[in-house]
């Protein structure tokens, strides 16, 4: 595996490489399921479209997050999206537990929600991660040898588009779309 994973000079955007900027509210609307946005930890909730659960903010909930996206994707026959969708997920849910749960805040009892809708007609799943911060995600330029801050160019890469959008109420959700054909 190449050690570089970003370049120091972030590139000009192009459809195989999303620039890491906020994407207009209006892309979330139709995919975030509100009441599946307020389970309790552990909590679950499925339907034909949609895949949603409640993890604590603790290191071994990214794992979870991991399998459940896995087993969401082949029960809706996008076993091909599977280990894009396990490693955006771990990204996403990794990101949340790290950098949104408060100083003051014990990490086994902060949420952190985990959506996925289906797409059925682009064959694409949008993962959608919501914590309690409503600070935006920071691209952070990693140097070569950096042992964190890759996670939003991985995002940027495995996905075909990324944003966030602050949720009602308070904090965010920061999505990624997997799959499906390529933006113009």
């Amino acid at each position: 595996m190449n050690a570089e994973l970003m370049p120091s000079a972030p590139p000009e955007a192009s459809p195989s490489r999303p620039s890491a900027v906020r994407v207009p509210d209006r892309r979330l609307s139709g995919w975030w399921d509100p009441p599946s946005g307020r389970l309790d930890i552990g909590g679950r909730s499925r339907t034909q479209d949609l895949a949603a659960r409640s993890f604590d903010s603790t290191a071994r909930s990214v794992g979870h997050a991991r399998e459940f996206a896995a087993d969401a994707a082949r029960g809706w026959g996008l076993a091909a999206l599977e280990e894009d969708l396990r490693l955006i997920v771990s990204e996403l849910v990794g990101n949340a537990c790290r950098h949104a749960v408060p100083d003051d805040a014990d990490p086994a009892r902060s949420p952190v929600v985990l959506q996925m809708r289906l797409l059925r007609d682009r064959a694409a799943v949008v993962c959608m991660v919501a914590d309690s911060s409503g600070s935006a995600p920071v691209p952070v330029d990693a140097h070569q040898f950096a042992e964190c801050g890759r996670g939003l160019g991985l995002i940027a890469a495995f996905g075909t588009e990324w944003g966030w959008n602050p949720v009602r109420g308070g904090g965010k959700v920061v999505w990624v779309l997997c799959g499906g054909p390529e933006p113009v």
